[in-house]
């Protein structure tokens, strides 16, 4: 159940907003005031349980340095992360197969394709379902079709034809979130003494961290935007924060791929308008699934952004909106590097942070300073 904008004990949150998301679905036919709703009743969940302090480890090299200067943020599609399951959805094969199998076995196609002038009753549930044009539309076709034809529409043959063909569609779609060049991700952790962090990304230890109040990194997107004034793109950017969800099992996208499929073939057939729903949720959930074995202690989250204006690029750049707050140097950092992000940081008003082993503490808990 939806409970509006309460925060809860991290771990709680978490919890109740997987759950929240594999209840919640947003088909792609619903109205714009439907799928206002829905969005305003998601991000009202997430906003008040987003962390005041989140945290990104970088390594120093120029593109970094560049980034923190010009009060950016960068943000890449999701096959550019290490992780090669990452955003990388699943897809039952199998079931799909059964499911034409099952379709034919029915009867349905003998349905659609019988005898010209048999009224069937299907085409009364066509326009039910797509309306009158669509219907007739149905009916034109299945009236010009030799008899020869319409046999062969439906035989197995045909329908193993078809399963062939679609199996390209199925690998086309299993990996299409991590390659989708409108959305671009950049993420964010909840510990800046997370040694694991440092370690791997934060350059060995040789490299800084970004702290950011994400709290403040308002969801209008687009107001924030450099190149707002000459953008002619009619879809928006819209950017949210969210919670990783760590499970076992990739995000299944199985019923997504099924309506996408169906609405392929019944292009491929005359009937563009038979456009099946989908979740427009299913990407979103597809990037933020991720194994919880191999990854639950990064307690990560994602700035998800969606961007029309930037698919011609793998890698982007969206300005931060004074969301960083501090910087923080690793114990092995070079100090010529160093020396240049605390003239960027002063500049920019930052606090600063030194991070080392600390030797007087029997925990292993990295320590802090302030300069």
């Amino acid at each position: 159940m939806f409970v509006g904008r309460k925060k809860f004990p991290m771990e709680d949150f978490k919890t109740r907003f997987a759950d929240y998301l594999s209840r919640t679905c947003i088909p792609s036919n619903a109205t714009k005031e439907e799928k206002d709703k829905i969005w305003l009743e998601m991000n009202s969940f997430v906003q008040p349980n987003i962390p005041q302090k989140l945290y990104r480890f970088r390594s120093c090299n120029l593109d970094n340095f560049i980034s923190l200067e010009q009060e950016t943020i960068p943000v890449c599609t999701a096959n550019k992360f290490r992780d090669k399951y990452d955003s990388l959805v699943y897809v039952d094969r199998g079931e799909i197969y059964k499911l034409f199998d099952d379709i034919f076995d029915s009867g349905i196609i003998g349905l659609l394709y019988g005898k010209n002038g048999e009224d069937s009753g299907i085409l009364s549930i066509v326009e039910e379902q797509y309306g009158k044009d669509v219907a007739e539309s149905l009916k034109r076709i299945n009236s010009e079709l030799p008899e020869e034809d319409r046999e062969k529409v439906k035989s197995k043959e045909v329908m193993h034809a078809i399963l062939e063909g679609i199996d390209p569609i199925i690998q086309e779609h299993i990996t299409y979130m991590q390659r989708d060049c409108v959305t671009k991700i950049a993420c964010f952790t909840e510990d800046i003494r997370a040694k694991h962090m440092w370690d791997n990304y934060g350059d060995g230890y040789s490299g800084f961290a970004l702290e950011y109040n994400m709290k403040e990194f308002v969801c209008s997107g687009c107001g924030a935007c450099h190149e707002i004034a000459s953008c002619n793109k009619m879809e928006k950017n819209f950017s949210h924060v969210y919670p990783v969800i760590y499970t076992n099992q990739r995000y299944d996208a199985t019923v997504n791929i099924v309506s996408i499929i169906f609405s392929h073939l019944l292009k491929n057939f005359g009937f563009p308008e038979m456009m099946l729903p989908i979740d427009n949720l299913f990407m979103y959930k597809s990037y933020l699934y991720k194994s919880s074995e191999s990854y639950s202690q990064e307690n990560e989250w994602r700035l998800i952004c969606r961007c029309p204006a930037m698919e011609s690029c793998e890698y982007a750049s969206i300005p931060d909106r004074k969301s960083v707050k501090a910087i923080y140097y690793g114990p092995d950092i070079e100090e010529r590097y160093k020396s240049h992000l605390r003239k960027v940081a002063q500049l920019r008003g930052l606090e600063e942070y030194d991070v080392s082993v600390d030797l007087d503490n029997p925990s292993f808990e990295l320590k802090l300073t302030k300069l």
